[in-house]
């Protein structure tokens, strides 16, 4: 192998080493202690449950009675009594009452549940998990959270069934939720409001009010509770899992916890143990949910009465806490879902958003609102909705290039092509032919430096030759060569670094579109899914991705071969980098490298039959 060759798998090497020693060695450690502080967490939780208590309404921390929790003082007249002594909980004897109720004009079908006093399931009517069944989309489909839900310490789930009051005016088109704390002295109410009307942006949403009331004649300081955003799961097996997880947004940016973030991984001392939470506190969040590839729900925090802007900032989300957990075979199975033999386990991550605690004077009461979107990733929809929740489109960035613009010019280009031809696979390869298009006279310029860098082998041998003892001595006779010749070496490079951006924003794009699902060309079932055609000892035969590389092989044989030897090496690995970035993604990411690569053919084969290209003589 060639000496530069390997030197640049050194580095390869090096660097993965380098990065997991400074990314899992600090956590290693760290993530050990927090697993081992929430084991003994969960220890002292278990004894503490051993004292009934009444929690504020939607809280989970339970307080033995006649005592003052720790950190807080005893009420005095005219100071905000925290956490006063509860009277002992009654037995949660009540049935479950559940409501369904479809948006106006029936886009979605919610069904609300009396215990924990939110959304237990949503139905998306227009929305399918496979093409021929037609069965709907369900969001927090094997979620026992319910959205909307109320704790003080969040994930629950015993805490969570704790019964309200539900009331339905479906005349006024909204579901009210009560639970009353006499010995605390306050009342708390939740009323989901449903959208009246078919809109864009109101479409998938629902409006929730919360009401704090203190029943008592002192003031009442009431404590940080989580709104839990319910739990997302693949809506199929073949789902790509690095889109699956947790959003929150915080100081101006989108933040993401992937699913797999909670395995186990690290390489040797490096490793880290399984996560099994994640918890963080900070202010200025607006905005949490959880997602998979196409769908999320997410709650954003809008204002409350009598507050003004700057009251809401301060009132901000200041803490999110997410969990992942199982998705059985048998409750996949169950829900209606086929069972991907060529996939492996399948989780359901949930989240929650903390808002603050406030002081609330007696006989007073205040109303926090919020939003709840549960509904497809649609960015023109997101983009409606006024408080950066189309960040959770969050198309990333390539060495600092931020290529979300391209992803979002590109999504809208091909939205507009489909509009105009009525088919997605259509719409890409005209997108394709148009990226092309305008890269046209750059490839073109690269191609014809690389046949004078071609036509220049013979020169560079005899000079390789003449001075094999002397590298520094080649490398300046080699500059005076391509000056000469007028070629510079570097330029062939500039088409593809541009083009990585374009890919990159492709890639991003192509796998969070949801536009794309269910719609398909030929043997290609649906672009928004790998094209399987059948398996094969437990693996996938795809097609369109081995395709691409056949096309990505052709063109590189066809591209005159000029350059630094251990680069053309190098280049060769390329196909085998884009069937592994490809292969299980999106069969709209391949079609549209294939396309690219029958125009880099085609655009190849004009170069090639330009006249020939002559070369000021260099040879002494």
């Amino acid at each position: 192998m060639d000496r530069k060759a390997i030197i640049i798998i050194i580095i390869t090497v090096g660097v993965m080493l380098g990065w997991n020693k400074l990314y899992y060695g600090p956590l290693a450690e760290k993530d050990r202690k927090a697993f081992e502080e929430m084991k003994q967490k969960q220890a002292e939780a278990e004894k503490a449950k051993l004292a009934s208590a009444t929690p504020v309404p939607g809280s989970t921390t339970p307080t033995q009675p006649g005592t003052t929790p720790a950190g807080t003082t005893a009420a005095t007249t005219g100071t905000p009594r925290t956490n006063p002594p509860p009277a002992p909980a009654p037995a949660n004897s009540e049935p479950e009452q559940r409501k369904t109720l479809k948006s106006v004009p029936g886009t979605v079908e919610y069904e609300f549940t009396s215990q924990g006093g939110g959304i237990i399931r949503g139905t998306l009517l227009e929305h399918f998990k496979d093409k021929k069944n037609g069965t709907p989309v369900v969001i927090n489909e094997f979620g026992a959270i319910p959205i909307g839900a109320t704790t003080e310490e969040p994930g629950d789930e015993a805490l969570l069934r704790l019964p309200w009051k539900m009331t339905v005016n479906e005349i006024e088109h909204t579901i009210t939720f009560e639970r009353a704390d006499d010995a605390r002295h306050v009342k708390l109410t939740k009323t989901f409001v449903l959208p009246r009307e078919k809109t864009l942006s109101s479409e998938y949403s629902i409006d929730l009010d919360v009401t704090y009331e203190n029943t008592g004649d002192q003031p009442l300081m009431m404590p940080t509770l989580f709104l839990h955003t319910g739990s997302a799961a693949p809506v199929n097996a073949a789902e790509t899992r690095q889109y699956q997880g947790f959003d929150w947004w915080r100081d101006g940016t989108n933040n993401f916890q992937a699913v797999d973030w909670f395995s186990a991984g690290g390489i040797l001392m490096w490793s880290h143990p399984e996560r099994p939470v994640f918890r963080q506190n900070g202010d200025q969040i607006r905005w949490s949910a959880v997602t998979n590839q196409y769908f999320t729900t997410m709650v954003t925090i809008l204002g409350y009465d009598g507050g003004n802007s700057e009251d809401l900032v301060k009132n901000l989300g200041v803490g999110v806490w997410a969990k992942r957990s199982d998705v059985t075979p048998e409750a996949w199975r169950n829900a209606g879902h086929l069972l991907d033999p060529a996939k492996g386990p399948l989780h359901k991550v949930d989240g929650a958003l903390a808002v603050p605690g406030f002081a609330l004077e007696k006989g007073a009461k205040t109303t926090k609102h919020f939003r709840i979107f549960a509904g497809p990733r649609e960015l023109r929809r997101l983009k409606l909705l006024a408080n950066k929740e189309s960040d959770v489109l969050d198309y990333g960035s390539f060495l600092g290039i931020p290529t979300g613009m391209f992803s979002r010019g590109l999504l809208n280009s091909m939205n507009g092509l489909y509009a105009l031809t009525g088919s997605y696979a259509l719409a890409i390869v005209l997108l394709t032919i148009c990226v092309k298009a305008l890269l046209w006279p750059l490839q073109n310029k690269a191609n014809n430096n690389m046949k004078k860098m071609s036509a220049l082998q013979p020169e560079m041998k005899r000079l390789q030759e003449k001075y094999k003892a002397e590298p520094v001595k080649f490398q300046q006779e080699m500059g005076k060569v391509w000056k000469k010749a007028g070629v510079n070496p570097l330029s062939g490079c500039w088409p593809m670094f541009i083009q990585i951006p374009v890919f990159i924003g492709f890639y991003n794009m192509l796998g969070k579109a949801v536009e794309l699902r269910h719609h398909g060309f030929w043997w290609v079932k649906d672009l928004s899914q790998p094209d399987t055609v059948a398996h094969l000892l437990g693996f996938s035969i795809n097609p369109l991705p081995l395709l691409m590389a056949v096309t990505m092989i052709a063109q590189m044989k066809l591209s005159p071969q000029g350059g630094d030897p251990a680069q053309r090496k190098m280049m060769m690995f390329m196909p085998l980098i884009f069937i592994f970035m490809c292969y299980n993604f999106a069969s709209a990411l391949a079609l549209y490298w294939t396309i690219q690569n029958l125009i880099s053919i085609v655009q190849l084969q004009i170069t090639k039959r330009q006249n020939k290209v002559t070369l000021v003589p260099t040879s002494a």
